[in-house]
């Protein structure tokens, strides 16, 4: 999964995506995962290249929980 997509998932801001993942790497939840480039489209209808982390499923469940208290709470439910 990708942090765009877990920024869509959780309705967040991409770039507070990115930094939980690094905190919880800096913490040593998670592992570093890669970057890749990918093509988006902003909101002015352009074309750009943004910088996203490809993270694993147990990573993504992770980062999820830390940005989503429903989600952590229908995990304990």
């Amino acid at each position: 999964m990708s942090s765009r997509e877990i920024a869509d998932l959780v309705e967040s801001r991409h770039d507070s995506v990115r930094r939980t993942v690094e905190r919880l790497v800096e913490r040593g939840v998670i592992i570093q995962p890669p970057t890749v480039d990918e093509q988006i489209t902003d909101s002015m209808g352009r074309p750009r290249t943004e910088s996203v982390y490809r993270i694993g499923k147990r990573d993504s469940y992770v980062v999820v929980a830390q940005l989503s208290p429903e989600f952590t709470a229908r995990l304990v439910d």
